[in-house]
């Protein structure tokens, strides 16, 4: 079924691109809905949109942190053939934080403003496991792109029946309606 207009048994094979997931390479299928024109990429559960990191480091990472934990000791689930850069979990911390609050400010008023991070997270999923994952379901449930560790900015589905396209590829040429024919 395709996220952007819920149609069922409209994907198509549209393109593969390769993505890291720690040292190993991964090819990721991409599908283009032939009802709305939206494309979207199938990555596996165990990697984490966005990053090179495996979901379940960074769902645990997010929790030890939740618990209170520091950078370094919450870090340490990313050790071994795992490891990453020193400057890694700042990284992650920064776009957990950035994801949250554009979340925010998208579904506003759906749960409690004071909260912050997970605990908001809980409050509008009603769900306190997997947070990331749940803030990406609800998005998608609510028709918005998943906005928590993804490497689009927020991309809002339109309407099908409003038949306007629009290319969530922000490296894709725009079509423009040819204003002064120069012949």
């Amino acid at each position: 079924m395709c996220p952007a207009c819920q149609s069922a048994g409209t994907l198509k094979k549209h393109a593969w691109y390769n993505k890291y997931y720690y040292t190993n390479v991964l090819l990721i299928l991409r599908c283009i809905c032939t009802a709305c024109g939206v494309t979207h990429a199938v990555i596996p559960s165990f990697s984490l949109p966005g990053t090179s990191i495996g979901t379940e480091e960074a769902q645990i990472y997010i929790q030890l942190r939740k618990q209170g934990q520091g950078r370094r000791r919450a870090s340490k689930v990313f050790s071994g053939a795992k490891e990453m850069s020193a400057n890694h979990p700042a990284v992650l911390d920064k776009a957990f934080r950035v994801a949250v609050d554009r979340a925010k400010a998208i579904f506003a008023g759906q749960a409690d403003e004071r909260l912050a991070g997970c605990a908001w997270i809980a409050a509008l999923t009603g769900k306190t496991d997997q947070p990331m994952v749940r803030l990406n379901q609800y998005c998608l449930e609510h028709r918005v792109n998943g906005v928590c560790l993804t490497r689009y900015t927020i991309h809002l589905f339109r309407d099908r029946r409003s038949r306007i396209r629009v290319s969530h590829n922000n490296g894709s040429a725009r079509i423009f309606k040819l204003v002064i024919d120069s012949w």
